[in-house]
């Protein structure tokens, strides 16, 4: 691992150098981000020329308003936008414009490190002759560096595989590895490695962390088995939902009834009115009799009147003076 190490550094160093140029550093960024490479603050002039290099191969060319490698995405300033960087895009970028006359008025160059980040170890045990071994899994490339930790101790190994004697283990002892690279740190939970120098060796992965994950697993399905067990209607329960429904038709059907109550009161009210009205009219239209007299009593008077003619005609006045003799 240390030769493969050495080599890549020599590689690194040999790429920086046959450039021509020395770049002073390597800016680290991780898979998926985006990154931008500043050429400057002020706007890029329209009869300005300028070239974009990725390991020295052009990625964009533009010429006053003619571009001719359009590779990479170029804001109003000229700088260099990288979106959703990936592990290709790890290498030298530089950048120079060149005013109409091709004169370089502008340059810019920097190094950017694309990485993976690290994956969350676990601790793998394994009972051994005269111990145990204690593995930093996953396994991991040259980029990511590996330390381990005794009951919270850092220990002065960098190996994947960790070997403690019987000797150096005691009871309540904990362990647990950490991956890091220059973009992300993980560390695995502790481990309590317990064996036995009787000949039953126990292998286990994270025997602790496997229970846990067995009982929050049983947790969760019991939890799915309640709620499937239980009738659902909108989501909610299937009773309590018929309480809500039930309560809020009947609240509907007393409006309705109060409703239809008081549209046949007003309706019987306007009738009564109307009927009211309608009499008035017809007894204004009619002629007034009640100054005329009554004409079958006028009739059966004058019929019980006797006539002038039958009438007695009243006695003759006596004449003065003594009256006379009647004959005998």
């Amino acid at each position: 691992m240390q030769l493969k190490r050495s080599l890549m550094l020599l590689f690194s160093l040999f790429f920086i150098f046959s450039s021509g140029t020395f770049v002073s550093s390597c800016v680290y960024e991780a898979v998926g981000e985006d990154f931008v490479i500043r050429l400057g603050t002020e706007d890029l002039q329209a009869d300005s020329h300028l070239i974009w290099t990725h390991n020295e191969s052009r990625v964009y060319q533009k010429r006053g308003s003619n571009v001719k490698i359009n590779d990479a995405t170029i804001d109003r300033y000229g700088s260099l936008i990288l979106e959703n960087i990936q592990t290709k895009h790890t290498g030298v970028y530089k950048g120079e414009v060149f005013n109409k006359d091709g004169k370089l008025i502008k340059k810019t160059e920097e190094q950017i490190c694309v990485q993976e980040p690290v994956p969350g170890p676990t601790v793998i045990v394994e009972c051994v002759e005269k111990g145990v071994a204690l593995t930093c899994s996953p396994e991991h490339s040259g980029d990511v560096e590996v330390s381990w930790m005794k009951n919270g101790d850092k220990l002065d190994t960098t190996l994947a595989v960790l070997h403690i004697t019987s000797s150096e283990l005691k009871s309540g002892d904990t362990f647990s590895c950490t991956l890091s690279n220059r973009i992300s740190t993980k560390s695995a939970e502790d481990v309590q490695p317990v064996c036995s120098d009787t000949g039953l060796h126990a292998t286990t992965a994270n025997e602790d962390k496997e229970k846990e994950e067995k009982e929050e697993t049983s947790k969760d399905n019991n939890k799915k088995d309640d709620v499937t067990g239980k009738k659902l209607l909108f989501g909610f329960d299937f009773w309590w939902m018929l309480v809500i429904l039930t309560g809020g038709a009947g609240l509907l059907l007393i409006l309705l009834v109060i409703c239809v109550v008081c549209v046949c009161r007003c309706w019987r009210r306007n009738k009564g009115k109307a009927k009211e009205e309608a009499e008035f009219r017809l007894v204004s239209l009619m002629p007034d009799h009640t100054d005329q007299p009554d004409v079958p009593y006028m009739q059966k008077s004058e019929s019980q009147r006797p006539s002038k003619s039958m009438r007695p005609l009243p006695p003759l006045p006596s004449p003065r003076g003594p009256p006379a003799d009647q004959p005998q």
